[in-house]
């Protein structure tokens, strides 16, 4: 009997060294505070996030966590997320939200989600690094196409009332061409002199400047997207058969003018706001391309550009045996931090220097091999495209463009 009691009393107390050995009650450890921290691309200035959310998800428990917006801590050009009384784990997070930013002086917007999964966080290793990389804040807006020759009529003469010039969103954000301008040289590239002062290094001198309006934020443009910019926006068609119907362009250059002998329609597309050109009438791309052309951002007033941005220039005008010192006065110049993107345009028979510094373009494109070529018509320069569909930029519009391609909205 004694042997029995003895017996069950070791029996029970085995069982009760293993309940206590194999538990799985054992608290687990709680981390005061973790600290995700999410970082901004470096080119993105003024960064404002919004609609802000952390999901931590823990791959054992399967337990969810949720970070609300007012947990995330501006912290330079990134996010602090704070994140308290997160059990240790391994975990799936995942950061999503929208981002306003200025890139290059370009206000742009973006939704983005990062994720990351199988995160340990542990009491002595609770700090995570999370870098928004969906998407590429690079590229901007370049000029695309430019359509500068104009079609020929039926009767084989020249008609240049449909010119335009298309900007496209080369990068993978949505971006604002609020206060965008087109500039046109006002040096042509067939006519080389050394002018005084010479300010091609850090400006660029232009005949004409028409801006596209807006408070900043009016005019989005998605990545890829385009504006089609057109000289006449209305549809060619009607007077020329073999035309364009530019009635749907985004802008049109549009001029008043008080000469009775020069009217220039006003289409259906909003008008650029004009801040200068040299003609008293109606303003045209040169439709052999002697002049180049570029977008700038504009970064001040139209009043304060043209009180502080204008100059004379002298240069040796030479004739055989003759010579004349010579000035060209109230030349406008834009600083070349301002330009977004620029094409040099000239005539290989005709052609002697480049008007845009090389930093801006190191070559230059052309619709036509001789003056006047009667083949140039119909055509115009297209910027190449790489095998995902971005418009390649090298600041070299000999590699970048495709010189006397088939003008892209005729026959649409």
């Amino acid at each position: 009997m004694k042997k029995f009691i003895l017996k069950s009393v070791m029996m029970m107390l085995t069982a009760a060294l293993c309940l206590t050995s194999c538990s799985s009650d054992d608290p687990i450890p709680v981390i005061p505070t973790s600290m995700v921290t999410l970082e901004v691309p470096a080119n993105l200035e003024n960064t404002v996030l919004s609609n802000a959310a952390a999901t931590l998800t823990n791959v054992e428990t399967k337990q969810v966590t949720t970070i609300d917006g007012a947990n995330f801590v501006k912290d330079g050009n990134g996010y602090k997320i704070m994140c308290n009384d997160l059990q240790a784990g391994t975990y799936n997070i995942i950061v999503t939200g929208h981002l306003d930013f200025t890139l290059n002086s370009i206000a742009g917007q973006k939704d983005f989600e990062v994720t990351t999964d199988n995160v340990a966080l542990s009491e002595t290793s609770h700090d995570l690094k999370m870098v928004i990389s969906t998407f590429t804040a690079q590229g901007g807006f370049v000029i695309s196409e430019i359509f500068y020759t104009g079609t020929s009529t039926p009767e084989g003469k020249s008609y240049s009332g449909d010119q335009y010039i298309i900007i496209t969103n080369n990068s993978d954000v949505t971006l604002y061409a609020d206060s965008i301008a087109v500039l046109e040289s006002a040096f042509l590239t067939t006519t080389k002199e050394d002018y005084t002062p010479d300010i091609m290094s850090t400006h660029f001198s232009v005949q004409a400047c028409y801006m596209i309006p807006g408070d900043g934020k009016s005019v989005p443009v998605e990545p890829g997207q385009s504006l089609k910019l057109a000289v006449n926006a209305i549809n060619h068609k009607t007077e020329q058969p073999n035309s364009i119907d530019l009635s749907d362009a985004d802008f049109e250059f549009y001029d008043e003018t008080s000469n009775p002998n020069f009217t220039d329609p006003d289409g259906e597309a909003p008008n650029l706001d004009k801040w200068y050109c040299y003609t008293a009438t109606i303003y045209q791309f040169h439709s052999r391309g002697f002049n180049s052309m570029a977008i700038a951002k504009m970064k001040t007033s139209k009043e304060d550009w043209l009180l502080n941005n204008v100059y004379d220039a002298t240069y040796l005008f030479v004739f055989g045996d003759f010579s004349r010192e010579m000035t060209k006065s109230g030349i406008y110049k834009v600083p070349n931090e301002w330009i977004l993107d620029g094409v040099n345009l000239s005539v290989e028979s005709v052609r002697e220097w480049n008007v845009l510094d090389a930093s801006i373009d190191a070559g230059w494109t052309y619709c036509g091999k001789v003056d006047r070529d009667e083949t140039r018509f119909n055509k115009s320069v297209i910027r190449k495209q790489d095998a995902n569909g971005k418009y390649i930029d090298t600041n070299n519009s000999t590699n970048d463009f495709i010189p006397e391609a088939p003008a892209s909205l005729l026959n649409k």
